[in-house]
């Protein structure tokens, strides 16, 4: 990072300086190279700004500034709007040049014109401890017509903050190059309008991958059986862009560990594609679940994927082990249980609960003993 003298290095070791010794004031006094200017940027990064003595030296070869005024007048900018001191300390960590911006001419106006389209405070912070170039970009010829894409794509200025807000990405990348080609190519394969609006709202991210991996994966989706006219097929595109082939292979092996051959999983995957977008371990606790202790064979639940993907605590385990003791009675079949998880609490009370206290009066008793477990 920065030289020390070999004499310097001995009088650190003989002095042994008591640890309350700030950190900041051992790394300016032996740094060879520090220049006054430097020295003020780093107090000033620690003391003004939160970062450690090691992240404002390093920030220091990037910004040099020798009077606190004008990234006082930034900070301001951002405790006006909210911004926590953590926030502001990640932003000024990640992009330092930022406090050399003219918070009149440059900061302003485009935080106000994203205020003006309906993006709130919290949301403006998101964005930009997310993104902070973002603030960098030219309002008129970058901002403006990009917000203006993503808006005009949803016919709403509410639906495309929301995606901006998942996917920062979107309003920062140049859209031409980044997302409208993909966008194309969804559109050529007949993938309708209202689906390519659900990928940029809730998948944005997918966006920012090789346009050679971006075809080549769509393509692999239809291969898979997958109709490019229904939502199935781009939720299947952002699972399969999401992961890597090597964590796709572990899956597959985790599934398989449950008596699921690869083409089960495949079959499971076009059924309900987010099965594979769970983690291993929550994978093994729901199928250790459903087999283990209801005592489903396994490949029930892969005509029912859907089951997998509910909340272990608050929703599987509790109508689960309702599910358990109906079908321990034969008072309903295995392929009830889709029905039983998906329904809402009211209806599973009434269809599941209440409607069977005659020939199960310990059903209530058992679901709010493993809802009170959840809590």
């Amino acid at each position: 990072m920065f030289h020390f003298s070999r004499r310097a290095l001995l009088h650190v070791r003989v002095l042994q300086l008591p640890p309350q010794v700030d950190s900041l004031h051992l790394l300016l006094r032996f740094s060879s190279t520090s220049s006054n200017s430097q020295s003020f940027t780093v107090s000033y990064l620690v003391d003004s700004c939160g970062l450690s003595p090691e992240s404002a030296l390093s920030a220091s070869k990037l910004v040099k500034f020798e009077t606190p005024s004008r990234p006082d007048a930034v900070i301001g900018v951002f405790k006006n709007r909210g911004f926590t001191p953590d926030q502001i300390s990640h932003i000024v960590r990640r992009f330092p040049a930022l406090l050399l911006s003219d918070p009149d001419k440059t900061l302003l106006p485009k935080i106000n014109f994203l205020c003006s389209r309906g993006i709130s405070d919290l949301e403006l912070a998101k964005l930009v401890v997310a993104v902070p170039k973002i603030l960098s970009r030219s309002l008129e010829k970058h901002l403006v017509p990009t917000f203006d894409y993503i808006r005009n794509l949803f016919q709403s200025d509410e639906r495309a903050i929301a995606a901006i807000v998942r996917a920062p990405r979107l309003l920062y990348e140049d859209p031409q190059a980044e997302f409208v080609p993909e966008i194309t190519t969804l559109r050529n394969a007949g993938v309708p309008e209202v689906n390519i609006r659900h990928v940029v709202l809730y998948h944005g991210q997918i966006f920012w991958c090789q346009s050679l991996r971006f075809h080549e994966t769509m393509n692999r989706v239809k291969e898979m059986g997958f109709d490019p006219s229904k939502l199935s097929f781009v939720i299947a595109l952002h699972v399969i862009m999401s992961i890597s082939e090597s964590m796709w292979r572990k899956k597959i092996g985790v599934y398989g560990k449950w008596g699921w051959s690869e083409e089960v999983v495949t079959l499971a995957f076009r059924k309900y594609p987010l099965c594979m977008a769970l983690s291993e371990s929550k994978i093994t606790a729901a199928m250790d679940f459903f087999v283990n202790v209801v005592g489903l064979d396994s490949l029930v639940i892969a005509q029912r994927p859907l089951a997998i993907t509910f909340s272990l605590g608050k929703r599987i385990v509790p109508r689960g082990s309702v599910f358990q003791v109906l079908l321990s009675k034969g008072l309903i079949k295995p392929c009830s249980l889709t029905t039983l998880l998906t329904v809402s609490e009211k209806k599973f009370l009434e269809k599941f609960v209440t409607n069977y206290l005659r020939e199960a009066p310990q059903l209530l008793a058992i679901y709010n003993e493993k809802m009170g477990l959840a809590c």
